[in-house]
């Protein structure tokens, strides 16, 4: 005891500072402060970062401190002008040490000869990569790294981390670092969880508070996920691979455009994108049928989004202060299955159009598929080319399938000697999507029996007056899809067979009114006779 006080005495009049004696230390606050167990010193602490000590004083502190035998642990800090001194790697038998802020860009290889090292603090420094010979140090169990915001983010690294966590020490690390460890994600999940927090991490390092990274994870899979004011203007365009998702809330953040994969996430069933900047929602985001709670207030949609008209577990909307017009402002105040209804009406379909080869250039497919493609309720016209490379089969059922009318050019060609045009109609038959005969002027209404096609749906081709046509056409197709549900399967189904039903009563009510004036007529016949 007398011998280490007199080196007690020895430091602090080389360093010009007096040490004095705690009964706690701590590494987070350094100071000159040194620790007594038994009458031994076993832990110091010396901050000489701000003492203007020259080399022969640095080493006469070192040589001191060598002299202190039972000395376990030192919490030290340099000038962050200079290295390491040599005297510092020949303290092997330390159990803990902390180097925090000492401006490190890498870790001192001679720390691997302390075999008894326990406690590792290198936090606020600037370590990039990580030595393997950390997992050789057999005693580690707490590892310090925090703050250390060039940390290179590298399978090198976490495969040390992850040793070194997987069998039982504690880590502290770079906020990724550390969530990966708990959770060990995929990769690709783990990639866009980092783009996201790119921001965060770099406020974290200067020190500024940042919400924690809000995630649920149920089973290794991500069940809930909350971004609260981030800076994100964007997600990326992997979105989609959190597939597991139940309840997602991105709220006061800058961000303008969900990606198309954004419809992937199907097991949504609450999302709250809130006070952000969107103005419009992916094709995709039709798919998300299991939403029951939805909330797309504060943004900038000019009109209700169609693409939630068949969400039918949708119990809760909420789409106020929105610049929507009058009429949807009232509407966004009725009921869900109300609005899904008006939705429905206002959705844009797929269309395919059907037709021979060779009736390509007679009818003007081409100009009639652009002229669909330019109107408000069509998102997208298909047709076969000529030229379609691939698989022409496997294209045709995916593009018929997804569609929800299928427009057939009905000519002596398409409707007799066409094996595509009869397999598209088969696969519309199939899927139960609606068939609109366009008839051609070379065959007769009839001719269409053959395909069991008739002209209750029907309209004939006019092409000689062309653009007049295709403005009906539309119109056409608009009442159609008012009077048919042509969004589901089953609404298809009741819709045809409702128009079917219409026409067998009308037809008949005709009937019977040709029957009566029939009868009229026989009576005044006989009238006459008389």
């Amino acid at each position: 005891m007398k011998d280490d006080k007199n080196i007690i005495k020895d430091l602090s009049k080389a360093i010009g500072k007096e040490l004095n004696q705690v009964n706690v230390m701590s590494d987070t606050s350094v100071g000159f402060s040194y620790k007594i167990d038994d009458e031994n010193i076993i832990e110091l602490g010396l901050d000489l970062s701000k003492l203007n000590l020259d080399e022969n004083k640095l080493t006469f502190v070192g040589e001191l401190v060598q002299k202190l035998q039972s000395i376990k642990s030192l919490y030290i800090k340099f000038s962050k002008e200079k290295d390491l001194p040599n005297w510092l790697m020949q303290l092997i038998n330390l159990e803990q040490l902390s180097l925090r802020d000492n401006n490190l860009q890498i870790i001192p290889d001679g720390i691997k000869n302390f075999t008894s090292l326990k406690s590792l603090n290198l936090a606020s420094n600037n370590i990039i990569v990580l030595p393997n010979w950390l997992l050789d140090l057999s005693e580690l169990n707490e590892l310090n790294l925090d703050r250390n915001i060039n940390l290179d983010w590298n399978q090198t690294n976490l495969h040390i981390l992850r040793d070194l966590n997987d069998r039982g020490a504690k880590i502290s690390a770079p906020r990724l670092f550390h969530f990966q460890l708990k959770y060990n994600l995929p990769n690709e999940q783990i990639e866009i969880i980092r783009v996201l927090e790119k921001v965060n991490i770099e406020k974290e390092s200067m020190g500024q508070y940042v919400n924690p990274i809000n995630i649920e994870i149920k089973d290794k899979k991500i069940v809930k996920w909350k971004l609260f004011e981030y800076s994100f203007k964007t997600l990326p365009e992997n979105f989609g691979v959190f597939k597991d998702l139940k309840s997602l809330i991105i709220i006061n953040t800058p961000l303008e455009v969900l990606p198309e994969s954004f419809g992937e996430l199907t097991n949504l069933e609450f999302l709250d994108l809130s006070n952000n900047n969107l103005s419009q929602l992916p094709e995709s985001f039709g798919n998300l049928v299991l939403i029951s709670k939805l909330d797309l207030s504060k943004n900038n949609f000019n009109q209700i989004p169609t693409q939630i008209w068949n969400f039918e577990n949708l119990t809760e909307l909420k789409l106020f202060d929105n610049p929507l017009n009058d009429e949807e402002i009232n509407i966004i105040q009725k009921i869900p299955d109300i609005i899904r209804d008006y939705l429905r009406k206002k959705a844009t379909i797929k269309v395919f159009i059907s037709h021979a080869v060779i009736d390509f250039e007679e009818y003007q497919i081409e100009h009639l598929v652009e002229f669909l493609n330019n109107q408000k309720e069509i998102s997208e016209a298909f047709f076969c080319e000529e030229d379609l490379a691939g698989n022409i089969d496997e294209w045709m059922l995916d593009t018929v399938q997804k569609s929800q009318l299928l427009l057939f050019i009905a000519t002596k060609k398409s409707v007799f000697d066409s094996v595509d045009c009869r397999n598209e109609l088969q696969l519309a038959d199939k899927f139960s999507i609606p068939i609109i005969p366009l008839k051609g002027d070379d065959l007769d209404w009839g001719d269409l029996a053959e395909l069991k096609l008739s002209r209750e749906l029907g309209i004939e081709f006019d092409k000689n007056r062309f653009d007049d046509f295709c403005t009906d056409l539309y119109k056409y197709i608009l009442n159609f899809k008012q009077e048919i549900d042509l969004m589901s399967e089953k609404g298809r189904k009741q819709g045809i067979t409702d128009i079917y039903e219409r026409f067998r009563l009308l037809l008949n009510e005709n009937l019977d009114n040709l029957k009566r004036k029939i009868n009229q007529l026989e009576e005044r016949i006989k009238k006459l006779e008389e």
